[in-house]
């Protein structure tokens, strides 16, 4: 049987009508523009001789609107819900739709089917995915009874995402039953890669709509076989879910977001370089040393980052077990990394934020009623109290005035200066310099960069649970926060001088130089590089500045509270150590991006003495190169690394087709998943109306007075700040994380880690408002 040809929308559905199989068609009546024009009374009798319903809905269906070159998806009206026996509606239906095709030939149709009732789900199939043809189903739903919800964007909508190949249906007997007529439908069109519109009424589903999915301009991934690649993801996952000898807790759940943050920083779709620079700086070993030299358990050896397929996720079964005191009996940690992970797996949307929401990693001021609520969970008192010490003599070990591991972890990035200044100077061999300088940055940058962060972390759990205790407001604690001397101030100071003259670009250099916004990203170009592009349209406003002192009053009831919970230090050693970790957070990481910037240059370097460019480069494994450092074999240097880069390469076809949810609870999430509604972050207590400018727009536009979106954004973004924005709106983030802690420096309100939906809705609006005390964003035009 030769393939069903599309054609037009109406045309479309009276083919299909004749081939039902799994699903049901409506009735189509097709008109012309002609018909219409010339005699609309004939015509509207036409339609209430042949429609019974009640109710109809008049739709378009112009040449344009569906076929293989463009969809013009919602350009055309169609009316809703018109009353069958009123002729005036049914022509005011007729005359609506025929307008929105603007100038248009005689010939284009549009069509009238009866209104369905009584509907249970209606929704929108993609049959692959929009941007890469990958064989996956993406269903996005209502079960509103609504009819034009997912089309109109509404929010309460959901989305469900199904590969192709899976061994096993969707769980949910409506999804099972639309995948199935989906189905059918691209084998009757001989195409993979439709859009269909449904809705499922008095249990019967029916299909209101057929088109192709407009391949023009994609990169289609559709002949990768993944069903193997998935296959094989099941199975690991199933393995690093079972019980391990080393680990606490009887399974494991991974993320993109807990702890390392690797969405945010790298992406969720980082090219190899990047990924295995993170990997072997940060989450390989590094982040288990800090841990175990702070207190926590020792998690050497176990790596915290697994990739799936070049997809980047926190083990965090792993995560979890480096949060709990060494010092606690073992039961009660194994009972504690069990309870943590439950928890996680009943409240995945709580995956950005599981040191506030889920984890007790240190002791804070209200500390003891937060852990109160283990009792609910088979907790007893004395288990309790035993973590609630555990805590405490960790914190204070901490916190020590002279003894403090922090302190230590400042001085050593002292020490990172003088090595790389070293190697930098040196006659050593490119190879031998990205050598050293990784193992420099990893002894001396990266590892008290994570012990700095470690006491930042338990600085701002302090400032926040003052808070609480009612020593100072939520908009004290922003003042205390604005008026650090972080980085982010030093470089706003540093361009106002620059701007007024009295610094020049070479100084700003030497200090700023290096950043970029894609910190491990040998494509995104430096501050030095691309200065006039970041910095081109900075807007006019004062330098910052600011001052906040707590009062004595405030020093005294700080100093009570801490006597009270056994904390070891008064209020000026905790506010000095506050300062301290915070703004030494900022400077750590300033200092070991630097040598991470020299890394990348040398290894630019590399490719351009063989005659490798940076888009190649970016897909070699730097572990490729430093085992160069102490291995030969017979291959000369440019084979070997355009070997490894052709294999990654290759991998990272399959990187950019598969679709993963951002947590994985089970190993059949690789299959099927719900894409998760998650909970933002809102910084600042501010409110703003603005209009909005994509990620897109941020070099080539004015985007001073907007809010910006930006899906992850690590230290280099801040060159957004001299341009005045209004806002700011990311999709990874946490309320920890780098871009949170800047806006609530600078008094910006963001909503920082808004998720894939929120993300996508939100970034649609030409104007929002975004509410941070009120937690809420209204999508206004």
């Amino acid at each position: 049987m030769a393939a069903l040809s599309l054609s037009t929308k109406g045309k479309t559905l009276e083919d299909l009508a004749l081939l039902v199989r799994s699903w049901r068609a409506l009735p189509v009546l097709r008109l012309t523009v002609a018909e219409v024009r010339n005699d609309l009374s004939a015509a509207v009798e036409r339609i209430q001789r042949q429609m019974a319903e009640s109710h109809l809905v008049v739709r378009s269906s112009a040449s344009a609107e569906d076929n293989l070159a463009t969809s013009n998806a919602g350009h055309f009206r169609s009316v809703l819900d018109v009353p069958r026996d009123d002729g005036d509606a049914i022509a005011r239906a007729l005359h609506a739709v025929i307008e929105s095709y603007g100038e248009c030939s005689e010939s284009e149709e549009l069509f009238v089917q009866p209104m369905l009732r009584q509907v249970s789900m209606s929704g929108v199939v993609f049959t692959a995915d929009v941007d890469t043809l990958a064989p996956y189903y993406a269903i996005n739903y209502d079960e509103s009874g609504r009819t034009d919800s997912v089309t109109g964007g509404d929010t309460t909508c959901r989305s469900y995402i199904h590969f192709k190949g899976a061994p096993l249906p969707p769980e949910d007997p409506a999804l099972r039953a639309v995948t199935l007529a989906c189905s059918e439908i691209e084998a009757l069109c001989g195409n993979t890669a439709l859009d269909i519109e449904f809705a499922i009424s008095a249990g019967e589903l029916y299909i209101l709509q057929v088109r192709p999915i407009t391949r023009h301009g994609k990169d289609d991934l559709s002949a990768l076989d993944l069903k193997d690649s998935l296959n094989k993801m099941h199975r690991k996952i199933e393995k690093l879910s079972a019980p391990h000898p080393n680990l606490l807790g009887e399974k494991t759940i991974f993320g993109v977001m807990p702890d390392w943050n690797p969405a945010e920083i790298i992406g969720l779709r980082p090219r190899q370089l990047a990924l295995s620079l993170y990997k072997e700086l940060v989450t390989d070993s590094v982040w288990a040393y800090q841990r175990d030299n702070y207190g926590y358990r020792n998690l050497r050896s176990h790596p915290l980052l697994v990739s799936f397929l070049g997809m980047p996720y926190i083990d965090v079964r792993v995560d979890f077990n480096s949060f709990i005191p060494k010092e606690l009996d073992e039961q009660i940690a194994r009972k504690l990394a069990d309870y943590y992970l439950n928890k996680l797996d009943l409240c995945p949307e709580l995956h950005d934020k599981v040191e506030f929401e889920i984890v007790h990693s240190c002791y804070y001021l209200n500390l003891p009623e937060k852990l109160q609520e283990l009792e609910s969970h088979g907790f007893n008192r004395n288990e309790i109290r035993r973590i609630e010490f555990a805590l405490l003599d960790l914190t204070n070990g901490v916190l020590d005035a002279s003894q403090g591991l922090y302190k230590a972890d400042l001085a050593k990035i002292e020490e990172l200066k003088k090595h790389h200044a070293a190697i930098h100077t040196s006659d050593l061999t490119p190879i031998e310099k990205i050598y050293w300088l990784v193992e420099y940055c990893k002894r001396y940058g990266t590892l008290p960069f994570a012990g700095v962060a470690r006491a930042a972390f338990i600085a701002v759990q302090f400032l926040g649970s003052f808070v609480e205790a009612g020593v100072m407001t939520k908009e004290e604690r922003g003042s205390f926060l604005a008026s650090l001397n972080t980085v982010s101030k030093q470089l706003q100071t540093a361009l106002c001088r620059l701007s007024a003259g009295t610094l020049t670009r070479e100084e700003f250099f030497r200090e700023f130089g290096h950043l970029r916004p894609g910190t491990y990203d040998i494509l995104s170009p430096s501050y030095r590089e691309n200065f006039d592009q970041y910095f081109s349209r900075m807007s006019e406003s004062g330098c910052p500045h600011g001052a906040y002192s707590f009062t004595e009053e405030q020093k005294g009831q700080i100093s009570q509270l801490l006597r009270e919970n056994g904390i070891r230090a008064d209020a000026d050693g905790l506010l000095s150590f506050m300062v301290q970790a915070i703004e030494g957070r900022e400077y750590a990481k300033l200092t070991f991006t630097r040598t991470l910037n020299d890394i990348l240059g040398l290894i630019g370097e590399l490719g351009t003495s063989y005659g490798v460019s940076r888009d190649d480069l970016s897909y070699l494994d730097v572990r490729t190169v430093l085992s160069l450092y102490s291995a030969l074999d017979h291959r000369d240097l440019k084979e070997i690394l355009l070997a490894d880069i052709a294999v990654n390469r290759k991998l990272y076809g399959y990187t950019r087709a598969i679709k993963l949810p951002a947590v994985i609870r089970k190993a059949s999430d690789v299959y099927g998943f719900h894409v998760e509604a998650e909970t933002p972050n809102y910084i600042t207590l501010g409110r703003v109306i603005a209009e909005s400018a994509r990620e897109s727009e941020i070099n080539g536009a004015e985007i001073s007075g907007k809010v910006v979106f930006i899906r992850s954004a690590d230290p280099g973004y801040d060159f957004l700040f001299s341009r005045k924005i209004a806002g700011l709106v990311t999709q990874f983030g946490g309320a920890n994380s780098h871009m949170a802690i800047r806006c609530a420096e600078l008094g910006i309100p963001a909503v920082i880690g808004a998720g894939e939906k929120n993300f996508t809705d939100w970034s649609r609006a030409g104007t929002l408002e975004i509410d941070c005390a009120g937690r809420q964003v209204r999508l206004i035009a």
